[in-house]
């Protein structure tokens, strides 16, 4: 055989063996279904925790290749669901409560959607600096206190718990509408005497001074609850913040895995199976994921899960009606 016949040989073959892989992979590429999984912006908890969720669903269930999408958060998820843009969203129950019931935004344009599962806990705390004489919602009157944003989830959250807690906004207070950062930093800086925070947020103030978190009473917890379903009973555990040394009893706002209502229920059920089966993948990449249990995971927060996560939290026991 010549040089030149042997050069054609191998380069035919080297062409026969690199289709055949291509086509392999797209044979491969084919069976995997991609599902495109909405967030929020980044650096804020719902990316931090779809990321986690999505990595170790597509370790464990190699059919499947769930892409987390950064968004707007929670009313953007849901426009994109409507318009079948996404599958599945982490979302605030809030939002999806208001989508259901046809409230504020959603009044002319309600959109159906169902849990997959609860994620973690996600609670704003009243926070004051240690000296500063407040320790308790009745010790704001009077005091210049950040309460968020103007516009935006944040501010509405800060003037129902004040509400909530006998407070009014625009009359027992001084209001300083500001962001996160903002609001940390004016505490630190004594520029305003208390603020509702963001536990990150918190944990940036306690680092360098001395804080205090402000608790709730037991009965104001319930009456809130009672009157918005979105929100439950929540307990921070001591040590959450350096030198805060006691659990303090606040709300949890919730975060939840959700899908459109008519979603393939087989796929919703593996999907519940493969998260609640690989926990602790989870609780390895994002530590506050810790909390998120199979208990809490099955645990219901304002709107209906999916069948087919209801079938399996059922065969699990975890279904506790």
């Amino acid at each position: 055989m010549s040089r030149k016949t042997w050069t054609r040989f191998l380069w035919v073959g080297l062409s026969l063996f690199i289709s055949v892989t291509l086509f392999q992979h797209a044979a491969l590429c084919a069976d995997v279904t991609q599902i495109s999984m909405g967030t929020a912006t980044v650096g804020g908890i719902f990316p931090e925790i779809g990321i986690p969720v999505a990595t170790c669903v597509n370790a464990a269930w190699r059919e499947v290749n769930i892409t987390p999408e950064f968004t707007e958060g929670s009313v953007e998820n849901l426009r994109l669901l409507q318009q079948k843009k996404m599958q599945i969203a982490v979302i605030s129950p809030q939002i999806a409560y208001f989508a259901r019931k046809r409230i504020a935004q959603f009044k002319d344009n309600p959109i159906d959607v169902s849990v997959i599962v609860r994620l973690i806990p996600n609670t704003n705390i009243w926070v004051s600096l240690e000296g500063s004489g407040i320790k308790t919602f009745a010790d704001l009157r009077g005091k210049k206190v950040g309460v968020g944003p103007a516009s935006g989830g944040l501010g509405t959250y800060a003037q129902l718990q004040l509400a909530g807690n006998g407070i009014d906004y625009k009359k027992d207070i001084k209001p300083y509408f500001m962001g996160v950062g903002e609001m940390t930093d004016a505490l630190k800086d004594k520029t305003i005497d208390a603020a509702i925070l963001t536990v990150g947020a918190a944990n940036i103030a306690a680092s360098t001074h001395k804080i205090r978190v402000i608790p709730w009473a037991e009965k104001d917890v319930k009456t809130y609850v009672d009157k918005y379903p979105y929100c439950d009973r929540y307990v921070l555990p001591a040590n959450t913040f350096k030198g805060v040394d006691y659990p303090v009893l606040t709300l949890d706002n919730g975060v939840q895995l959700i899908c459109r209502t008519d979603a393939d229920e087989g796929f919703v059920y593996k999907l519940t199976k493969t998260i609640t089966e690989n926990l602790k993948c989870i609780w390895d990449a994002y530590a506050p994921a810790k909390e998120m249990t199979r208990e809490f995971a099955a645990s219901e927060l304002a709107n209906p899960f999916h069948p087919g996560a209801i079938k399996y939290f059922k065969e699990t026991g975890l279904w506790k009606k």
